[in-house]
């Protein structure tokens, strides 16, 4: 059976044969993989620059991918949510012992004592076929959706980040006088998936969204900010002053450090700056006065990772809604499809020139 590993530790992806999983048996649902995803993570991960990455206990090697879109093909005698034929997206992260992993939201775990598939500690989805429970597997009931399902893992981490951002900015009146979000302004920095994906949720919930980024890959920011109603400005927001920016809510998915500095600057008073995107390079000085100037404005700062269940079923009833809503254009996302055997040499590349690039299975 082929997968896609990597040896932790040294650098490059490369095709693997693997055994072939057992039937399943009790909660258990075997699976045949239709599509998986390539993400940052996955290049990370393929040119070692995440420590954090490992190998399932006693294994030399990791099966990647962690964005999978595959179909039943039999289930334990246990099962009674899932049948043969159903389509699902399988849970990344798997929890550990604290209280958080106890009830489900091992998104938020507490002691870092989970797994994640195609990361750390857990064979991931880049295989023909795989086992896994049935508490985490999401069903797709919309099989319109075909492969725009794989885009469910991404854009779930986004629904977990918006119900922070309500949460914590529900310290203040947030709305407008209409009672709506239409004066709200959201900046949203990088044009990759993650960063066309926020726009188009917070667009979704009325507020005004300006998406700039250094590049527009096949013109496709441009295309999809025109349906959703969002602006597109194709600059680098690190030469932009901040005047420049000026927003209710400041969303970053490039990590660089400079670029969110100055979207602190930019925050209005009660402002909300989500923080996506990570990276080890770059740096940026905190001054006083920022500091002086952050809590003045009574800012806050969010750091948000992963999401749990709910947000898988959210993302999945975004997805739907957006397909029937503008048709055909999230799949301009999709500018790179291969099979696992003519995937490897694209893997192990640096990923520029695609935007989301996908892996066909079956």
């Amino acid at each position: 059976m082929k997968a896609i590993a990597v040896k932790i530790g040294q650098k490059g992806s490369f095709l693997v044969n693997v055994e072939p999983p057992k039937g399943p048996v009790g909660n258990q649902v075997l699976l045949k993989t239709l599509y998986t995803g390539v993400c940052g993570t996955d290049r990370g991960i393929i040119n070692g620059l995440l420590n954090f990455a490992k190998a399932e206990s006693g294994k030399e090697i990791l099966i990647l991918g962690h964005e999978g879109l595959a179909q039943v093909m039999d289930v334990g005698d246990n099962v009674r949510s899932l049948r043969p034929g159903d389509l699902v997206v399988p849970m990344v992260r798997r929890p550990g012992k604290c209280i958080q992993c106890g009830v489900g939201r091992q998104d938020n775990c507490e002691d870092g004592d989970f797994v994640e598939a195609g990361i750390r500690g857990k064979d991931g989805f880049m295989r023909e076929y795989f086992i896994d429970d049935e508490q985490y597997l999401v069903k797709v009931k919309d099989n319109n959706l075909g492969k725009l399902a794989v885009l469910t893992e991404p854009l779930k981490n986004l629904v977990k980040a918006y119900d922070v951002y309500q949460t914590v900015s529900d310290r203040y009146l947030k709305m407008c006088s209409d009672g709506s979000y239409e004066c709200k302004k959201v900046t949203v920095i990088g044009a990759g998936p993650i960063g066309i994906l926020f726009s188009m949720l917070f667009s979704t919930h009325g507020f005004q969204v300006r998406l700039i980024s250094r590049s527009d890959k096949e013109g496709v920011a441009t295309s999809i900010c025109k349906k959703i109603g969002a602006d597109f400005t194709q600059a680098d927001a690190i030469k932009l002053n901040p005047e420049e920016m000026v927003s209710d809510v400041f969303v970053d998915t490039t990590g660089r450090p400079e670029v969110i500095g100055k979207g602190l600057q930019a925050l209005k008073y009660n402002g909300v700056e989500i923080l996506f995107g990570t990276t080890l390079a770059g740096n940026y000085s905190i001054t006083g006065a920022l500091v002086t100037e952050a809590v003045e404005k009574n800012v806050t700062i969010i750091g948000t990772v992963d999401g749990a269940k709910q947000h898988y079923i959210e993302a999945l009833n975004y997805l739907s809604m957006w397909k029937e809503t503008y048709g055909n254009s999230l799949e301009l996302m999709i500018t790179d499809e291969d099979v696992p055997e003519n995937s490897i040499e694209a893997l192990n590349g640096d990923g520029k020139g695609e935007i989301k690039r996908i892996v066909r299975w079956s």
